[in-house]
């Protein structure tokens, strides 16, 4: 049931106007001074303000001025009925006070029927669409809490899994072999990729229910850089792969917390590692942009496609493109990565030709502009 007010001074305007209107549908109420539309509508869940200009005491541009100040009555449309000439000054003080319209009297029945109809279909569809926000918002906000309580409670037992095999591949290994042996491997290398699934479902939780802390500290470029080379040199060398770095002499220091955009930056060199083929380069660079310092990740991989680009950081979304050593992943790493570099108040994105690699970039700002935020 929609309600409608309708304000005006003169009461044969107002059932002039309310016998337009009427419909099954639709509650007119009216108000004969902008003091009274305004408690009116601090009272009623309105779908529609009818409100005349001209009007002793406050006129009608003072009412819609304080309308839409107000937390309660600031989304209801206001449509403007005077018969004040149609200059331009008159016309965009009103729509500058937040009115969405204007009707000139006398009135035209079809053309004012016509504009309230339309104003109250949108003024509806505004309302289920918020409605339907709020919704998804309240099962987003229980997927994450899911999520969460689900990761964390699977994974010390999947963890004591991975141990207690471990642990068996290495007591035993003079009597498990054979098939077995290849069935305790399967094991433990299933464990390990659903403990990573398990984090990186953590992680995406924190992140999407607001609750990532940051741990900003002191740090440079360079020794972010070696240790993300020296915690992925293993596999790289399993592949023939070169790892190497370089930097712009200007580099400044950031603040940044290190654990998080290690995560990022290891999670950038091993998609180039897994991803590449064997016997090529990966390159890690930094440099100044402006008041920010720009890190790239350059491989000589295969390349993704330009219609799959757009998709790389959503979670879930896997590119065409194939590891070249059958390694595994969850589809969440790059969608953390841009979560936790947005998070620093970066950006992060991707250049890729097919054939002849990629370039995952992100930036950071530099300290002393975190500290001026």
């Amino acid at each position: 049931m929609n309600k409608i007010l309708i304000v005006d001074d003169r009461p044969e305007n107002l059932y002039s106007l309310e016998s337009m209107l009427a419909e099954d549908d639709r509650i007119i109420i009216k108000a004969g001074s902008g003091q009274e539309a305004l408690k009116v509508a601090l009272n009623e869940d309105l779908s529609l303000i009818m409100l005349d200009v001209q009007m002793p005491e406050m006129d009608g541009f003072e009412v819609a001025h304080i309308l839409k100040s107000s937390k309660r009555t600031k989304k209801i449309p206001i449509l403007f009925v005077t018969a004040i000439s149609k200059e331009k000054k008159y016309m965009l003080q009103g729509l500058e006070e937040g009115a969405v319209d204007y009707l000139f009297k006398p009135l035209d029945i079809d053309i004012t029927r016509a504009k309230v109809n339309t104003l109250l279909q949108i003024y509806n569809q505004q309302l289920e669409l918020e409605n339907k926000n709020e919704a998804l918002a309240k099962l987003n906000e229980e997927k994450n809490y899911f999520l969460g309580v689900a990761s964390h409670d699977l994974r010390n037992p999947l963890g004591n899994i991975i141990t207690l095999a471990g642990f068996l591949e290495d007591e035993c290994k003079d009597l498990i072999t054979g098939d077995k042996k290849q069935y305790l491997d399967v094991i433990i290398s299933t464990g390990e990729q659903m403990l990573a699934l398990l984090n990186d479902l953590l992680d995406v939780s924190k992140i999407e229910s607001g609750r990532l802390e940051l741990h900003l500290l002191e740090h440079h470029p360079l020794d972010i850089i070696a240790r993300a080379i020296s915690e992925n040199r293993l596999s790289a060398q399993s592949k023939s792969i070169d790892l190497n770095y370089s930097a712009s002499a200007d580099i400044k220091a950031i603040k940044i917390d290190v654990v998080q955009i290690m995560q990022v930056l290891n999670n950038l060199v091993s998609n180039a590692i897994k991803f590449s083929l064997p016997s090529t380069n990966v390159e890690i660079t930094a440099e100044m942009r402006d008041d920010k310092i720009l890190f790239s990740v350059i491989d000589q991989g295969q390349g993704i496609p330009e219609k799959e680009l757009e998709q790389v950081f959503i979670p879930f979304r896997k590119t065409s493109v194939k590891s070249t050593a059958g390694e595994k992943s969850t589809g969440l790493g790059l969608t953390i990565a841009k979560k936790v570099v947005e998070a620093h108040g970066g950006s992060i994105g991707v250049k890729s030709e097919t054939g002849k690699g990629s370039t995952f970039y992100f930036t950071l700002p530099v300290i002393g502009v975190l500290q001026e935020q």
